[in-house]
């Protein structure tokens, strides 16, 4: 995958502002379904919250938009787990890495509708974050 992501000014600014409120350094940068979501250092997830997430509720009035923070774990299972917070699944199983497969189970019909999303949208979304990080995966499967 040789995505290159593009920032425009405003997007700069955002993150910017993101940084100065929170004192956390932005990893990684999307924008899906009006939310936006930071990927941060490992480590720092609390700090970007702020105290009872004051920091998110700032930042979401201030930009009329809806925040997620995502924390990036070099283990690929705890990143994806950490991508798709608050949703949980019951186990996340990385095939042959020749495969290239990473597979998310769960019972709960609900919690795969919405990690799907429609048309598989947020799958993807989520596959594009996960391949720009782990390139040797190919597709997340949820069953």
């Amino acid at each position: 995958m040789d995505e290159t992501q593009v920032f425009d000014t405003e997007t700069l600014g955002i993150i910017k502002h993101f940084e100065q409120l929170t004192r956390c350094r932005v990893k990684d940068f999307y924008e899906h379904n009006d939310r936006l979501f930071f990927i941060i250092e490992t480590g720092k997830l609390m700090q970007a919250l702020g105290k009872d997430g004051a920091n998110v509720k700032k930042l979401s009035a201030q930009l009329n938009k809806r925040i997620k923070i995502a924390e990036f774990n070099p283990d690929i299972k705890l990143f994806i787990r950490n991508l798709i917070h608050p949703l949980r699944v019951r186990e996340t199983q990385l095939d042959t890495p020749e495969e290239g497969i990473v597979t998310l189970m769960d019972d709960d019909v609900k919690t795969k509708g919405l990690i799907i999303g429609a048309k598989a949208q947020n799958l993807r979304f989520y596959e594009r974050i996960v391949q720009k990080y782990f390139p040797d995966v190919k597709e997340i499967r949820v069953v």
